[in-house]
């Protein structure tokens, strides 16, 4: 199963530490992408939203193919990725991850994603982050998680996700309406859930990491694996 990653950027350098952890960097995260992705069946995307001269992503030209718009936008950068998706040669067993510009991941992420579409059919979305807040004590009280095992990693499903995702063919064409229906993703999942019975799978420990400051995938030394 070939794996399509859709990581979407604009034209933005280096820290831009709002929120962030001190050692974060852009260029860092598409590096470590890079490195995570070489040699494993894997077609990757560039949606650039703006121009990209001058920007770290021209370095790496030859590793990805680039698809340019201009909408200064979050939602609108989702909208025409969603779009630009159509024109892709997708197989029936491919899988289609979309992916914001501020993620690290573990070296083994790849394999452990086709292993889990491997054990259990008609998953609907998986997204690689454990996210840290689903422990805060406010969150657990009335979450409930049911827990999927493959031979090497723990899922659990959780209500809702960020704009970072994988999901097969077969959703991307059925949810269109929804996943195109309107900005935010914790509404978005939750009306999925409550409509189609779609969930969301996390892995127990993560395979990447959403790197904002004290919400990062627990238990990983994402500090060491950002250098």
């Amino acid at each position: 199963m070939k794996i399509h990653i859709l990581y979407r950027h604009y034209n933005v350098e280096g820290a831009e530490n709002k929120y962030r952890p001190s050692w974060f960097d852009y260029e860092k995260c598409f590096i470590n992408l890079l490195s995570t992705i070489e040699g494993k069946n894997v077609d990757l995307h560039v949606i650039m939203d703006g121009n990209s001269n001058g920007n770290f992503i021209e370095k790496y030209k030859d590793k990805y193919t680039l698809h340019s718009i201009n909408v200064g936008s979050d939602y609108g950068s989702y909208l025409e990725t969603y779009k630009y998706i159509k024109t892709l040669n997708v197989e029936d067993t491919d899988l289609i991850y979309f992916l914001e510009n501020d993620y690290l991941h573990t070296d083994n992420w790849i394999d452990e994603t086709r292993n889990l579409f491997s054990t259990y059919a008609k998953l609907n979305y998986v997204s690689l982050y454990d996210h840290n807040d689903k422990y805060f004590p406010e969150h657990v009280n009335d979450m409930i998680s049911r827990v999927y095992t493959t031979n090497t990693h723990h899922w659990r499903t959780i209500g809702s996700t960020c704009g970072s995702y994988i999901i097969p063919k077969n959703i991307f064409i059925e949810d269109e309406d929804i996943n195109t229906g309107g900005p935010g993703d914790h509404d978005k999942f939750l009306h999925l859930n409550s409509t189609r019975n779609r969930f969301v799978l996390t892995p127990i420990p993560g395979l990447s990491t959403h790197c904002m400051e004290g919400l990062m995938s627990p238990t990983i030394d994402w500090e060491t694996i950002n250098k």
